[in-house]
């Protein structure tokens, strides 16, 4: 039996009314349309049809000015059989996620989710993922502005208890879709949590940050929260990142790991954090995405803000994790943390893993790990060391990637210019917004 005689057969078992052909921009709104169950047959082949502004629609449904992908064209979302799922809370619906291709069904060069098919294919590695997901869950106060839903502490029972119905099932009902949720807690924030799935291959973890978005937002809605995955929405409150962990594995061997060294890790290992700390300031552009991505990553706070690595240093980029005592080899792996949930996740796992294998390629040096606070480092310090600072802003982020050789040979032109003038658009517009804090500090001055 086919993929496509699988999935008809599903929608008819389950009796199926609605089918939902999901797609993710390039600002990393998920979206899509609902296709009757009827009209499988030929919709599972062509997908739909949609106006070619659709991939760099931004997240505020903006028409970029200058843009190249307006009112005029088609492309089509058309689905990958293999994400297809019945959508255990929403009543006899499923999903299947797209990939946006030409009229004449051929890959899109504007497509992140192909972007990053491509990487992986091109690599002689299997590149497993894991995604640590935190996020608010919010309610609304008396007058309407958004606060956190409780006021528990960091790994807190209290919060465990007020959540224990709500993450019971929204744990069952991601595993009806395939995804396994291997830890739950309260995190650093009130309100705030954190919910780690399992690892997988690269293309499947990206698509199942999607599901697992959309999922959270379903269950929460339903008790009543406001799952927010925006990385810094309050000024006092910890900020919230989806740290990536990654390894590579080839003839059912993990690549990083090498039991001789001190951190147990391999040259290969070593050389891919090289790539990644070489590209850090462009990788930015793609893994904190937002101009609020920039309020989350500051010295001391436990996102990192400079490019290093160490050993169990939650204030560098890229984290040694300890491996688990007799599971060496399967636990070896990297943490990368400048990242956050806001970002489109095809994209910025493409950007984390490229650039890593392009250290790899090239054998490059990450340096010595560090084992201190960089922050607390004077600037001539992390110089001497080569310690890169993250950009201060998602403009610095953009001028970094404009000017990137590199992504613009690894993505084309094309999706790296489009890209940059969908964020600026939007940083154009947060510069003409004048602020409460703003005012409160102004007005009585001048």
């Amino acid at each position: 039996m086919s993929k496509k005689e699988e999935v008809l057969q599903s929608l008819k078992e389950n009796n199926i009314k609605y089918v939902r052909f999901l797609y993710v921009d390039n600002d990393n709104v998920i979206r899509g349309y609902m296709g009757n169950a009827k009209s499988m047959d030929k919709d599972l082949d062509s997908g739909f049809s949609v106006s070619k502004a659709m991939p760099f629609f931004t997240a505020f449904d903006h028409l970029i000015p200058d843009t190249n992908f307006s009112y005029f064209g088609e492309l089509r979302i058309v689905p990958d059989l293999d994400t297809f799922r019945i959508l255990p809370y929403a009543e006899r619906t499923a999903a299947v996620i797209c990939d946006f291709k030409t009229v004449d069904l051929k890959p899109s060069n504007v497509c992140a989710r192909t972007k990053l098919k491509e990487i992986l294919k091109q690599s002689e590695y299997e590149v497993y993922v894991g995604i640590e997901n935190e996020f608010y869950f919010l309610t609304k106060d008396a007058e309407g502005k958004y606060i956190p839903a409780d006021s528990c502490l960091c790994f807190a029972t209290t919060g465990m208890n007020q959540w224990n119905e709500l993450v019971l099932e929204l744990t069952e009902v991601l595993e009806e879709q395939g995804i396994e949720v291997e830890k739950y807690y309260p995190e650093y924030g009130p309100g705030q949590q954190e919910i780690v799935f399992k690892c997988d291959k690269a293309l499947k973890t990206a698509d199942n940050q999607i599901i697992f978005r959309e999922t959270v937002r379903a269950i929460g809605n339903k008790y009543g929260v406001t799952p927010c995955f925006m990385p810094k929405p309050f000024n006092n409150l910890a900020g919230s990142g989806a740290h990536l962990n990654i390894s590579l594995w080839k003839d059912g061997k993990n690549v990083f790991f090498a039991k001789e060294d001190k951190f147990g890790l391999s040259q290969k290992a070593y050389h891919f954090i090289g790539g990644i700390l070489k590209h850090i300031r462009q990788i930015c552009a793609f893994t904190a995405s937002t101009i609020t991505s920039y309020k989350r990553l500051i010295p001391h706070s436990w996102a990192s803000a400079f490019g290093c690595y160490g050993m169990d240093n939650r204030e560098a980029a890229i984290r040694i994790p300890s491996t688990q005592y007799s599971n060496e080899e399967k636990t070896a792996r990297i943490e990368f943390k400048p990242i956050d949930p806001a970002c489109n996740p095809y994209l910025a796992l493409a950007a984390v893993i490229a650039a890593g294998l392009d250290g790899i390629h090239n054998k490059l040096d990450p340096g010595k790990p560090l084992e201190v606070d960089p922050g607390y480092l004077s600037k001539e310090e992390r110089e001497s060391l080569g310690i890169k600072p993250f950009p201060r802003n998602l403009f610095e982020a953009l001028q970094e990637l404009d000017k990137s050789e590199f992504f613009r040979n690894l993505f084309g032109n094309e999706m790296v210019d489009e890209y940059i003038k969908m964020k600026m658009h939007d940083w154009n517009e947060y510069m003409l917004h004048v602020t409460d804090w703003e005012r409160e500090r102004y007005v009585d001055i001048f």
